[in-house]
C-alpha cells in the first residue's frame, strides 16, 4: 500500500513539473511576474525577509527563467520586426 502511495505521490509530482515547464515556455511573463509577487508576499508574511532580499530574489528570477526556459520563450515575447 505505502508503494502505491509512493508511486502516486511521484506520477503527481512529475505530472506538477511537466504543466510548469510548459507554463514557463508558454507565458514566461506571468510565470515571472508570479514568482516576483510571491517573493514579495513572502516578505510581508516573514518579515525577515527585507524588501531588499525579496527584490533581489525577483531580479534573480527575471534573469534566470529565460536562460532555464529557452531561446523560444525569447521569441515569443520578443516583438517581430
Amino acid at each position: 500500500m505505502f508503494k502505491r502511495i509512493r508511486t502516486y505521490l511521484h506520477d503527481l509530482y512529475l505530472r506538477a513539473v511537466v504543466h510548469l515547464q510548459i507554463f514557463a515556455a508558454q507565458e514566461p511573463v506571468r510565470l515571472r511576474a508570479a514568482l516576483t509577487s510571491l517573493a514579495i508576499g513572502l516578505a510581508v508574511i516573514f518579515p525577515a525577509i527585507d524588501a531588499g532580499t525579496a527584490e533581489t530574489i525577483g531580479a534573480v528570477g527575471v534573469v534566470a527563467l529565460p536562460l532555464l526556459v529557452g531561446e523560444s520563450a525569447r521569441q515569443k515575447v520578443t516583438p517581430t520586426k
